[in-house]
């Protein structure tokens, strides 16, 4: 307990009591949060060493507005030449396997491979192809990422032209399209060139629920760097879904135990044995959770401390530290 309370102790600062650890004064939690901090801290030497494959999350556990936390990089590869698979999971459908895997080796992270990578842009295509074999048309609110991995499943994806308001949806003379026109709908994170034009027609063609109607992910916000949370994927879902009036068939990434299910299958992975790194609690430690990985919050990106102790039993992580970074220091 002293050991894991004198790692953690920087951590607590947020909290309130104090408390002398080892003949070191620190500011501990409360009583509840202080008995669930005991069990937090680095992963030990001996569990780390037995891992076989750490699973990562990426935006704020890797890099923050396309730069690599400190560290990060160096203590990654460390692993890989500890002879640790590294595996990439990301909420994020701006980016397809292809453009991650390259921004992941243009930051210093080595040996990363497309193979090694999912997005929750390939987790929609690979979804309507295996549930929706008709489907060759998907209206889309998304980025780049979305569109190649629609395009990769051969699925054509439209919207990308509509960036005006509502007097361009009174000039086209907007009204639903019929089915074969548009088969899906598919709603994720679009940072640059959103429009209620784009919003509208989205929500529009999902009304209609003889459309599939998927999301990406439902994260509210992401840590864009700008030291405010920014809004997330599961903003944009929930414009259309208000609209729609009707929810998403299915959230294809985080925590989707269906997606943990197939990462095991895909690479035959050990659960027992292999180790879910992120920054939320309630996408990537849940995700982790549910097939049994054990699992490491950072501190880096969208929560604290408090929600990791605070976290309802299917999301509370079984370690944390400030950074990933860390974890070099326990090889």
């Amino acid at each position: 307990a002293t050991t894991a309370v004198t790692t953690l102790a920087p951590l607590l600062a947020l909290m309130g009591v104090t408390a002398v650890v080892a003949g070191r004064q620190y500011l501990l939690p409360t009583l509840r949060a202080r008995l669930r901090a005991l069990r937090l801290g680095p992963p030990p030497r001996a569990v780390l060493n037995r891992l076989q494959t750490v699973v990562c999350d990426c935006d704020g556990v890797l890099y923050l507005n396309g730069m690599a936390l400190p560290g990060v990089p160096e203590a990654l590869n460390a692993l890989r030449r500890a002879g640790k698979r590294l595996l990439f999971v990301t909420n994020s459908a701006t980016q397809s396997r292809r453009s991650l895997a390259a921004k992941l080796t243009k930051l210093g992270f080595e040996g990363v491979a497309e193979a090694d990578c999912i997005t929750s842009a390939s987790a929609a295509a690979a979804y309507l192809h295996a549930n929706h074999p008709h489907c060759r048309t998907a209206y889309c609110v998304g980025e780049q990422g979305l569109i190649d991995e629609l395009a990769l499943v051969g699925i054509t994806a439209m919207g990308q032209g509509d960036t005006g308001g509502m007097q361009a949806l009174v000039e086209e003379g907007f009204c639903d399209a019929p089915i074969g026109e548009i088969d899906a709908v598919v709603v994720g994170l679009q940072m640059e060139g959103l429009s209620y034009q784009r919003l509208s027609k989205a929500a529009g063609y999902a009304f209609d629920r003889s459309r599939p109607f998927i999301a990406t992910n439902s994260d509210e916000n992401w840590p864009g760097g700008l030291g405010v949370l920014l809004p997330g994927a599961g903003a944009c879902v929930a414009f259309v879904a208000c609209a729609a009036e009707r929810q998403p068939d299915v959230y294809v990434g985080k925590p989707s135990r269906d997606l943990a299910r197939l990462l095991v299958k895909l690479h035959a992975l050990e659960p027992r044995f292999t180790l879910m790194v992120g920054d939320r609690t309630n996408t990537d430690i849940c995700f982790g959770k549910s097939v049994g990985f054990r699992t490491l919050l950072v501190l880096s990106g969208c929560h604290t401390l408090d929600d990791a102790l605070r976290a309802p039993a299917k999301s509370a992580p079984d370690y944390i530290l400030p950074s990933l970074a860390d974890l070099a220091a326990q090889l």
